[in-house]
């Protein structure tokens, strides 16, 4: 009769070894993950509409090399060393966003697709700290999910449409946005 008891207790030790009731610290990948490192800005494009679900826009530097690309309902974030920086985002038409970016700093560039003739165009809004989407902002990004961008695509369309990129580039309006702008470590957390 003994023995009946026995078995049952070695099970339950040997599933407590197995798995430990204690839990480890896991970094988040949640929130957290549009945390800022210390040294970097973090840059995140938001596209939360619906429409033109398939098309992409692309992101290029003021080289008008690829950065990113994503779609509807997508959201991409790019480290970016503190500083001056140009980013255009292209689709049937361009946009420049001129950013001061500071060290520590979350970013986020909301864009939407309008209607155009062959394609959607873009529109780009940096999210600007006194501006009344600041707040909603952080339910765009919850609520779109991480792109995964195809950079051999990417560089393909941007190599294929070089010279209307230059054209577009060369007749885009320019929105800007200052180190301020930016969520602090702190606040990006609670994104």
């Amino acid at each position: 009769m003994k023995r009946h008891y026995l078995l049952p207790l070695i099970a339950l030790l040997w599933v407590g070894f197995a798995y430990p009731t204690a839990t480890e610290s896991v970094e988040s990948e949640g929130p957290a993950s549009f945390v800022a490192p210390k040294d970097k800005a973090l840059v995140v494009f938001v596209r939360p509409g619906k429409l033109g679900k398939a098309v992409y826009f692309y992101v290029l530097d003021k080289d008008k090399k690829l950065v990113t690309l994503f779609k509807g309902k997508e959201h991409v974030a790019i480290t970016a060393s503190p500083g001056k920086h140009t980013f255009y985002v292209v689709s049937e038409n361009a946009k420049v966003v001129q950013a001061e970016l500071g060290a520590g700093r979350t970013y986020i560039i909301h864009t939407q697709p309008k209607m155009g003739l062959g394609k959607a165009r873009v529109l780009v809004e940096p999210v600007l700290r006194n501006s009344p989407n600041f707040a909603e902002s952080a339910k765009w990004v919850r609520e779109t999910k991480p792109g995964e961008p195809d950079f051999d695509k990417g560089n393909k369309w941007v190599r294929k449409h070089q010279s209307a990129i230059d054209k577009r580039v060369g007749e885009a309006e320019t929105v800007t946005m200052g180190v301020e702008d930016g969520r602090t470590q702190e606040e990006a957390g609670k994104l």
